[in-house]
């Protein structure tokens, strides 16, 4: 197994486990139903919480099933791979987003954030994967 699927599976695994954290979380807040911990809106942060969890163990799973792929996984030494990840960013990007999306929607069900700074934060989202598809899309292209 060469050294990009380990770091890969490793990602995976920490991801999965912040996630089932964060699921637990949801469960801990929709069962204490705001007695310890309070929000200003304890009815939806449980929902928010659950949310984050799934999209982590959902991004866990296909991190997993692609290094199960022995096609999908490109060879460490291909310089084609090494050229379409710098141009793109591909690892910060993603962390970017993830970070930024489970920002979002935790601020948004706990009830910090109102609704028009919400769909504000979440275009800026929207334009920015937009803007790495197509800018991957591209590089695939002419490389």
């Amino acid at each position: 197994m060469n050294k990009r699927k380990k770091t890969i599976k490793k990602m995976a695994f920490v991801l999965a486990g912040a996630g089932a954290c964060l699921l637990a979380m949801a469960v801990l807040l929709f069962l204490s139903e705001g007695r310890f911990i309070t929000f200003p809106r304890t009815d939806l942060a449980p929902v928010g919480f659950a949310l984050v969890g799934a999209v982590y163990l959902i991004g866990a799973i296909g991190m997993s099933v692609i290094t199960a792929d022995q096609k999908a996984m490109i060879e460490e030494n291909d310089e084609r791979s090494k050229i379409i990840e710098a141009k793109s960013g591909i690892v910060a990007f993603v962390t970017q987003t993830l970070l930024l999306f489970s920002g979002i929607v935790l601020l948004i069900f706990t009830g910090y954030l109102n609704g028009v700074s919400a769909l504000c934060l979440l275009a800026v989202l929207v334009v920015s994967i937009v803007v790495f598809v197509l800018a991957q899309t591209y590089y695939g292209k002419i490389i």
